[in-house]
């Protein structure tokens, strides 16, 4: 399965858990470790651990926050992300 393929299923699986405010954001120029980020937010904490399968299957980290401004997320990751 291709990248943009897994991120699509990803973001139809946040969509039919309710997820909110998902934002997928093209990382591949400055991580060596994944290609996209997808951030989202819900209410609740349990669909956040149904994600725990693909992040161990991708290796991909589960960022869980409690800001509900999605620029001051975006913005802090962008900002905090190092490659390598």
């Amino acid at each position: 399965m291709e990248t943009l393929e897994i991120v699509k299923k990803a973001v139809e699986a946040l969509e039919d858990k309710k997820a909110e405010d998902i934002t997928v954001i093209d990382i591949s120029e400055v991580s060596v470790i994944a290609d996209y980020f997808i951030i989202a937010s819900g209410s609740n904490f349990a669909d956040a651990l149904a994600g725990s399968y693909l992040a161990k299957v991708k290796n991909a980290p589960i960022l869980l926050y409690m800001s509900k401004s999605e620029q001051q997320n975006v913005s802090y990751i962008a900002n905090n992300l190092k490659s390598g």
